[in-house]
């Protein structure tokens, strides 16, 4: 039997068990309804007795009126319906206006009182009769006064005896009533120990087993069977869940098996990854992958091409196998299977036939992934086998991993080359400054004393050469010292720290007036207290020694002043003049690059060079830059 099955029965039990309940306690209520009822109009048949005989007694000579007869008529008429409802059941008068139907008594000792007080009630009613009948004073009537008299107590003690009667019968009803109740309750209490002890041994037992099967197997144990016990449900159910636990045994040894692959391929793929990029040579990066990607993948053969011809084709820059394997150097991208693979965001089996760089033989299995950057596709990488059905999806995993770090790694190494050659050239720039910020100009300068003293010996003012030898001396020593200054600071760290102040101030004691007519003055310069970084510091003096310069050599200037000032998070150091001016804008057409090299030294640091002048007006060189770039204010101010 099916544990549904019982427990339908249970509940069909129950169910009809307290339907059953309920008919026999609402039957029992109206019972004791009934039985209150009877009881109320019995003892009302005793009232009426009292009633009548006083209303017979009251009957004088003379004084009996309508009235009176009319009310001793309706006593007897209730009397008489009440009697013959009790007895024979049917409508009776309750209250005024209001009548009840009764059923009749099924007791025969009831039965045997009530049909006494027929008799008895059909003799007193006779008297009452002639009471009504006869005249006063007559023989009939005494006769009959008499007999209402000595019946009345007879028939109040009958109606009492039948009042008792109906007290015990309802008494019984009670006792039956609580018996049943009492039936009702066993039964419930055995139907629920029942239910109690079904759910126990049919339901909880076997839950118990599957509860500790599941912790069994929720503790890693997927070897012990799970015993099969209860009703047919739950022995379907456990062997579900038994179903169910060979599954996970035989899922998890698959499991354990493919994680164990993944290690070891995540372990060789990080190996080959860590290789790759700790390398920034790009020739070294595309031979390390091909070879890596071979010996990764099992393969025979690995391609690594990269676009190039305005990404209209894909070039083949390095492969890892028997040279016999390359059919091709350059593939279009168009070609379907390369476009397939260069538009796919994952590594892909391609179709038999492949790429046409493979040769035929070595297409029999063929997986290529593309290399990207972000949404920026750049090649692709591939490998291919002479074995059919070589790939899965786990390898085609592997190589898309692959192919993204080769991607990265490809890009350092050509931004570090990009970087190598970028540094080269602003060195090659810095040293062209330098150049020309020192012993180009010092060089210049020599040779303009030369033709001095040419002059001054094709005009033989012998007293005058020696005073230029002297000069032409200095400015040999000071191109010497500039030389190896130069070459020092290729080798050296850089000087301490000092404030631009101090660095400014120095700088205008190596430019000391040429001649009378020339002044040079400062302003603002005691405001900066700045410090600038090393190389900051020296692109902004090399900027500021050559403006001067150029206001003393060209300019003809009498007046030169440089001035520092400090203006809303930003720095700003002028060298003003009023010189004969240039045309700026045919300044660097004219053969002097000074103003050039400016320009690249005020971008390399950041800054902005402004410079304003026109012929006849003098010039003014403004050099910007602003203090969150560069600026570091002296720890005591900051404090």
């Amino acid at each position: 039997m099916t544990l549904r099955y019982r427990l339908g029965l249970l509940l069909l039990a129950f169910l009809l068990l307290v339907t059953v309940s309920v008919a026999a306690t609402g039957w029992a209520l109206n019972d004791q309804r009934e039985a209150a009822l009877v009881i109320n109009l019995a003892g009302r048949q005793r009232m009426l007795i009292q009633q009548i005989t006083s209303q017979a007694l009251q009957i004088e000579p003379g004084s009996i009126q309508a009235a009176a007869s009319e009310a001793l008529s309706d006593s007897q008429s209730i009397f008489d319906q009440t009697l013959t409802a009790l007895i024979s059941g049917g409508k009776t008068t309750y209250r005024p206006g209001e009548t009840v139907r009764l059923r009749a008594i099924r007791s025969d000792a009831i039965q045997a009182r009530l049909a006494g007080l027929r008799r008895s009630w059909d003799g007193f009613q006779t008297s009452l009769q002639v009471l009504q009948a006869e005249a006063p004073h007559s023989q009939q009537f005494e006769d009959a006064l008499r007999t209402v008299q000595v019946m009345a107590p007879e028939l109040v003690e009958q109606a009492d005896e039948i009042v008792r009667l109906y007290e015990t019968e309802t008494e019984h009803k009670t006792t039956r009533l609580q018996g049943i109740q009492a039936g009702f309750f066993a039964s419930a209490v055995a139907l629920l120990v029942s239910g109690v002890l079904l759910i126990r041994r049919s339901i909880l037992a076997p839950l118990d087993v599957l509860t500790r099967a599941a912790e069994t197997i929720g503790r890693g144990d997927l070897s012990t069977e799970i015993p099969r016990t209860g009703p047919q449900e739950l022995v379907n159910l456990t062997a579900s869940l038994d179903e169910m636990r060979g599954e996970l045994r035989t899922l998890r040894d698959g499991l354990e098996a493919r994680v164990a692959q993944r290690t070891r391929e995540l372990a060789a793929l990080a190996e080959v990854i860590r290789e790759i990029s700790s390398r920034l040579d790009l020739e070294h990066v595309l031979q390390s992958v091909t070879a890596k990607a071979r010996e990764l993948l099992d393969s025979e053969v690995a391609f690594l091409c990269l676009l190039e011809d305005n990404r209209q084709e894909l070039s083949l820059r390095a492969f890892s196998g028997p040279a016999e394997a390359v059919c091709q150097r350059c593939t279009l991208a168009r070609n379907p299977t390369a476009e397939q693979v260069l538009r796919h965001p994952r590594a892909m089996i391609c179709e038999v036939g492949g790429c046409a760089t493979i040769a035929e033989r070595y297409r029999t299995s063929h997986l290529a992934a593309s290399l990207r950057i972000g949404e920026r596709v750049i090649g692709a990488l591939c490998v291919s086998s002479q074995r059919p059905a070589t790939y899965s999806q786990d390898q085609a995993r592997v190589l898309t991993e692959l192919a993204n770090s080769t991607a990265i790694a490809l890009e350092n190494a050509r931004l570090y080359e990009q970087s190598e050659r970028a540094a080269t050239l602003e060195e090659r720039q810095r040293i062209a400054a330098e150049m020309h910020d020192g012993l180009a100009q010092t060089l210049s300068y020599i040779q303009l004393k030369a033709d001095r003293l040419d002059q001054l010996l094709t005009i033989c003012q012998f007293a005058e050469i020696a005073p230029e030898i002297g000069l032409i001396r200095n400015a040999v020593e000071r191109a010497s010292v500039e030389v190896r200054q130069s070459i020092a600071s290729l080798r050296a760290s850089p000087e301490p720290e000092r404030t631009l102040q101090a660095q400014l101030t120095d700088l205008l004691r190596s430019f000391p007036a040429t001649c009378s007519e020339e002044e040079i003055s400062a302003v603002g310069l005691e405001n900066a207290d700045v410090i600038l970084p090393a190389e900051h510091s020296a692109h902004l003096l090399r900027m500021v020694g050559e403006a001067l310069q150029n206001a003393r050599r060209h300019a003809g200037a009498a007046q030169i002043t440089l001035s520092y000032e400090h203006q809303c998070d930003a720095h700003r150091v002028v060298v003003q003049d009023n010189g004969r001016g240039f045309n700026v804008n045919c300044a660097s057409a004219e053969g002097h690059f000074g103003l050039n090299i400016m320009r690249a030294r005020a971008a390399r640091i950041g800054a902005r060079l402004d410079i304003e002048s026109a012929p006849g007006c003098g010039a003014r060189i403004t050099l910007t830059w602003p203090s969150s770039a560069l600026v570091q204010v002296k720890a005591d101010q900051a404090e």
